[in-house]
């Protein structure tokens, strides 16, 4: 936690954003800066007199953006950890594309844009990874929610059938 925060760098290619290193760099980097943003700034509050309690609800913003990081960077983590339990194949190629789209998914939250982790540019690159995989995952999508146990009665109509869902005579 006492390293320095590396910068996302301003390139950013296909092969890097899929990269668990990187994402998982990238995780951990926000979950650390805001570690140490938050207790730097209680100690601050606190060092004019404030109570714990008071200093911590005046950084309830920044509280909350740190619990995010640290669900987002534990599930990344978890997944990753499954995924190397896999033998190659199709299963694991689905895993890791759903765990880039996960970890991409948190690296787009706002708070990137918010703390400047993220470029404008890059967070443009994020979302046109986000859409490229989202496309490879469609013809798995109803595969990979049902092998979650979720029943097809929770699943909206888009879920089977987008076209129809989304034409004019089903409303």
């Amino acid at each position: 936690m006492n390293e320095p925060c590396p910068v996302i760098p301003s390139l950013l290619t296909s092969t890097t954003l899929r990269c668990s290193r990187f994402q998982m760099d990238a995780l951990c980097s926000r979950e650390r800066d805001l570690s140490n943003r938050f207790v730097a700034d209680v100690a601050k509050r606190e060092a004019k007199g404030e109570s714990t309690q008071q200093a911590f609800l005046r950084k309830h913003q920044l509280a909350e953006d740190l619990s995010r990081t640290f669900s987002d960077r534990a599930i990344c983590q978890t997944v990753i950890e499954a995924e190397a339990t896999l033998p190659s194949g199709s299963m694991k190629d689905i895993l890791r594309t759903l765990r880039s789209l996960y970890a991409l998914t948190c690296i787009e939250d706002v708070s990137y844009l918010r703390y400047r982790y993220l470029s404008i540019d890059n967070c443009a690159d994020v979302r046109r990874e986000i859409a490229k995989l989202c496309h490879e995952l469609r013809p798995h999508a109803l595969a990979s929610v049902t092998s979650l146990g979720i029943p097809g009665a929770f699943l909206g109509p888009v879920a089977f059938n987008w076209i129809e869902a989304n034409s004019y005579s089903s409303v």
